[in-house]
């Protein structure tokens, strides 16, 4: 059984953070300030698994190598696209949105090749090249879009990945001293919390729970947990199996969120999309067979 402990995990992680595009949209459609969002829920799913790392006698690191880590993961990983994807969602429909989850592995490839920590290999670019068809066939005119403008709406949601795969770079190279999964998603989670704090306290978007409970408490705490169990299924699998193992966790989120917004908002799935997907998960099937070790988040 433990032999496919890592494929079960896997699933188990594309279908939780399947769920998390549809929690961003309800969230963003409550009224909810995006970096407030991003901040409540980091912090609450760092707070939870630190209780528990510290119950178990594992507590995350407490060393600058380690802090730095946190923060940079963290803010890149988690906080910053989080709240972009937050903000992005009302905009776009669910199906278009989830879309974005398949376009991290060619962006991590990217950022990686120009950081010198991947090697240049045909596969990979002809993967990135199937990434961008599926991209150029969500915003051609006239294609999947429902309505005006929805196209730079998308584009933008497109910094997400690009911050995943700046992430996923930066934890290859910040790469801290062994620790458990979850001392380590605690760290992560509590790193993109500060970086929020501060962000938040800047541009004056707060949430104070004014209205507890409510539609967005609800999200928050969705998120809450989302975060706790992705984050420590995301680090103990690239543990157990590797980083390449891993990258394919990307398109089954695409068909999980697919499935999710299905069923919590009966999106209808225009036939573009599955094309789009068709092309992105090509893409990330030939940027997988690598034997780098650069972290393929999602």
């Amino acid at each position: 059984m433990s032999r496919y402990r890592p494929h079960i995990m896997l699933v188990a992680a594309a279908v939780v953070y399947g769920a998390f595009i549809s929690v961003h949209k309800i969230a963003g459609e409550g009224g909810i300030a995006p970096i407030a969002y991003g901040f409540w829920q980091s912090l609450g799913a760092g707070l939870l698994l630190l209780s528990i790392s510290i119950a178990t006698g594992a507590a995350p690191g407490r060393q600058a190598i380690h802090l730095r880590a946190y923060l940079v993961v963290g803010a890149l990983a988690i906080g910053l696209p989080v709240s972009l994807l937050a903000y992005v969602a009302p905009n776009l429909p669910i199906s278009i949105m989830t879309l974005v989850l398949a376009m991290s592995p060619p962006m991590t490839y990217a950022l990686g090749l120009l950081a010198r920590v991947e090697p240049w290999r045909w596969s990979a670019v002809i993967g990135i090249g199937f990434g961008l068809a599926g991209v150029a066939v969500i915003v051609a005119p006239g294609a999947a879009m429902p309505g005006a403008g929805m196209a730079g709406w998308f584009l933008l949601a497109l910094l997400a990945p690009m911050m995943f795969g700046a992430a996923n770079v930066s934890a290859t190279l910040l790469r801290p001293p062994a620790m458990t999964s979850v001392a380590m998603a605690s760290g992560v989670l509590l790193g993109s919390a500060f970086v929020q704090a501060i962000a938040m306290t800047l541009t004056g978007q707060t949430y104070w729970f004014a209205d507890f409970p409510g539609v967005v408490d609800g999200a928050l705490l969705a998120a809450v947990f989302i975060n706790a169990i992705f984050v420590t299924l995301y680090l103990e699998i690239v543990r157990l199996a590797g980083p390449v193992f891993f990258a394919q966790f990307n398109y089954l989120a695409v068909l999980t969120g697919l499935g999710w917004g299905w069923l919590i908002f009966a999106d209808p799935i225009n036939p573009v999309i599955w094309v789009a997907f068709v092309l992105m998960a090509i893409g990330v099937v030939l940027i997988s067979k690598r034997t780098a070790t650069a972290p393929a988040n999602g």
